[in-house]
């Protein structure tokens, strides 16, 4: 390139700088931090007793264009356990763009999974999954509708090494509420590959489930309740091991039940069916990120009685009990935690409209 056409060419670009730097630029903030104590006093083999206490800082900055219908986003999650030095602490890098227009939202990256409509049911994401594992590494793509949603995102969980093997979810949830009655349903494959390296028996595991439902929500009938809703479904699994040819395929009914008035919460949980992860002993979680106890041969029930101590559009502070129910065993479990989210839009309309949705639980 001559000497005329590389000064042509920085003088373009200074323009364009100079035209960009113009526009309604904005810096945008956000800190979000959790206090979580849970304690699982279990009485099975499925999964260990143990406690967690510790708490969670996640602040990110970042810049806006286009009234901030494009983002670039960039901090940490650093999670710390009581009891623990600060060198066992863990620190998870954030970095991402975010677009949002009216219906259609995406991002690509590392991004919360705060970022998500709706929270993945448990045989998807395990309690311990939302605390540790704060962010989302892939990408996500969101619609929402006047009467419902969609969205799916893909979480690449680990990279594939001599000692590590590689490992992914796709997963995707809709919901279209047409009057009282709503539809919906979860999809969601795990896929568990070998590493580069692979120790003898090791091989490419499958993990598949669909959870289609209906519902209907009473919470519009009735004011002086913040939640009715009943939820009927029906979970269909698809597990394989391609090395030995082993294939499960788990089927059952699932039905939920959910409760609110004003700090009082009640939510109930019932599945009947085969063990949904059969190959949880050997794969565990990166194949299986949802919650152990789906692994029972028969039934399992989980009822939570929720205590909302004080929650706003900025603050979620609660208190749970939450009774596994076993053919063999009942097992207990107590959760408290403490969620605040503050950001440049909030802070910017601290007076505004107190009537909007409640800032949500990690759960």
């Amino acid at each position: 390139m001559s000497k005329l056409r590389l000064k042509k060419a920085i003088a373009i670009l200074a323009i364009l700088l100079q035209s960009i730097g113009t526009q309604a630029q904005s810096f945008l903030w956000d800190v979000d931090f959790l206090g979580f104590f849970d304690n699982r006093e279990y009485n099975t083999a499925l999964t260990p007793s143990q406690t967690f206490f510790g708490v969670r800082l996640s602040p990110e900055v970042g810049i806006g264009f286009l009234d901030n219908k494009h983002r670039l986003m960039a901090g940490a999650s650093w999670v710390q356990p009581f009891g623990s030095e600060v060198d066992e602490g863990k620190v998870h890098p954030t970095v991402y763009y975010r677009y949002e227009a009216e219906r259609f939202k995406m991002s690509f990256g590392m991004f919360p999974r705060t970022q998500l409509i709706e929270t993945p049911p448990s045989y998807m994401q395990y309690d311990s999954i939302a605390i540790f594992r704060p962010n989302i590494t892939g990408a996500l793509f969101q619609y929402t509708g006047g009467k419902g949603y969609a969205e799916v995102y893909i979480d690449w969980t680990q990279m594939q090494t001599s000692t590590r093997r590689e490992a992914f979810m796709i997963y995707a949830s809709g919901r279209w509420t047409p009057c009282l009655f709503f539809v919906g349903g979860h999809i969601g494959m795990n896929h568990l590959a070998r590493s580069s390296a692979p120790a003898e028996g090791e091989s490419v595991m499958d993990h598949i489930a669909i959870d289609p439902y209906v519902g209907i929500d009473f919470t519009s009938l009735t004011p002086k309740l913040d939640t009715l809703a009943l939820r009927a479904g029906y979970y269909v699994g698809f597990e394989r091991h391609r090395g030995t040819g082993e294939k499960h395929y788990p089927n059952g009914p699932i039905a939920e039940f959910r409760l609110g008035w004003k700090y009082i919460g009640l939510y109930n949980m019932f599945r009947w069916g085969g063990n949904m992860e059969p190959f949880y002993p050997t794969c565990g979680s990166p194949l299986y990120p949802g919650d152990p106890f789906y692994q029972s041969n028969r039934w399992y029930n989980r009822t939570d009685i929720i205590f909302y101590f004080f929650r706003n559009r900025f603050v979620n502070c609660s208190a749970q009990l939450n009774f596994h129910m076993l053919p063999e065993s009942f097992n207990f479990q107590q959760q408290l935690t403490v969620r605040f989210n503050l950001n440049d839009k909030i802070w910017k309309d601290k007076e505004g409209n107190k009537n909007k949705p409640y800032l949500k639980n990690i759960y």
